[in-house]
């Protein structure tokens, strides 16, 4: 049987591509202000620039949160909270108690 592949998929079968999305989105606004899909075949380097930037600014984002919400549970529990106990109240004890 012959089989048809896209180049797409023959670059996702070459070492490390396989992660390759569909579509990334682009700086174009569609309806409603909503940033709109662009299939990968047909972006540009430009586009595949911008999009990545818009990705690490989501990682740096979510990292972000994920350190500050670790930092609350460290300062909860430090303060003696249980897993039933406020987090916010507790880290607050924890922090006017230090001053």
């Amino acid at each position: 049987m012959f089989k048809t592949t896209t180049p797409l998929q023959r670059l996702r079968d070459t070492y490390s591509m396989k992660d390759l999305p569909d579509s990334i989105r682009t700086s174009e606004l569609g309806e409603l202000g909503h940033s709109l899909a662009k299939p990968l075949a047909s972006a540009t380097v430009d586009d595949i620039a911008f999009a990545t930037q818009a990705i690490d600014d989501e990682v740096s984002a979510l990292f972000g949160r994920a350190a500050a919400l670790k930092r609350l549970h460290d300062r909860a529990r430090r303060a003696g909270a249980l897993g039933a106990d406020l987090a916010v109240d507790a880290a607050l004890r924890f922090e006017e108690g230090r001053k």
